[in-house]
């Protein structure tokens, strides 16, 4: 009579196969960039009750404005990057940043230009999705700043023409998604609402519809100043230009705008002239 076969063991060799595709495997998983949401998390009326009121607009005439269905919200920032080319330059670097309440940011690098400089544009804006092609979006900016871009995989946004269209072009016109986040904190023209009150003061970008603290650095004191010399009652909105940038301090972190320089303000103006 035979004995029945042991029960066979895993060799050392296989043990250690086995336990360094684990490890890859999590390496990949915790590397991995989040995709663009593809479901519905939240109804509309959800998603923008996080955004703030536009400058100038209380949150009660704000929530009787009409409801913008503005697609699929982000669940986090996305930074994309790419070169695209330029009509009288070597190309243009693109840094493009989604935002999770629906504002975008922007830096634009000219490079390879006839005098050989470099030169850096920042904006910034709100980004909604297209009814109709969820997987397009739309940057709108100040004035003419803005653009049509589509989701053509996960990680990456390929640049359309004004029509919504893929640009005709053997060119690259695609930007992939970065690991790191780049939540472009360089100065830019800002054109926004002002409000002073109680020894605190607000900017309302009008390319963003976001309202922020100004933070009690660079120019601060010079645009209370000029706010108070409007001798309007405390509160009121009033229109500003300003060179600044938006920093972002604390844990966890929470962004104000820091003004650089003082342009010029005016009442009675709205954002959209």
């Amino acid at each position: 009579m035979t004995n029945p076969p042991l029960p066979s063991r895993p060799f050392p060799s296989r043990l250690a196969s086995l336990a360094a595709a684990l490890v890859v495997a999590a390496g990949l998983g915790a590397c991995a960039i989040p995709l663009p949401d593809r479901q519905r998390t939240s109804t509309p009326s959800e998603a923008d009750a996080a955004v703030p009121p536009p400058p100038g607009m209380s949150r009660e005439q704000a929530e009787q404005a009409p409801t913008i269905d503005r697609g699929v919200p982000l669940s986090q920032p996305q930074t994309f990057r790419g070169v695209i080319p330029c009509a009288d330059c070597a190309g243009q670097r693109i840094t493009l940043t989604l935002l999770p309440d629906w504002t975008w940011r922007m830096r634009r690098v000219y490079f390879g230009t006839r005098d050989n400089k470099d030169m850096t544009f920042v904006s910034a804006g709100r980004w909604q999705r297209l009814v109709d092609s969820p997987d397009q979006i739309r940057l709108i900016g100040d004035r003419n700043e803005g653009g049509l871009y589509e989701f053509i995989s996960g990680t990456t946004l390929r640049m359309l023409d004004q029509n919504g269209e893929p640009i005709q072009s053997t060119l690259n016109y695609a930007l992939t998604q970065q690991f790191e986040v780049d939540f472009i904190t360089e100065t830019f023209p800002m054109r926004g609402k002002v409000v002073s009150k109680d020894g605190e003061t607000t900017f309302g970008i009008c390319s963003t519809g976001k309202r922020y603290p100004v933070a009690r650095t660079g120019q601060a004191q010079a645009l209370a100043d000029a706010y108070a010399k409007l001798r309007v009652a405390p509160g009121t909105p009033v229109l500003m230009w300003i060179e600044g940038h938006i920093a972002r301090n604390g844990e966890p972190p929470r962004e104000s705008v820091v003004v650089d320089k003082l342009a010029r303000g005016t009442l009675d103006s709205p954002c959209e002239d």
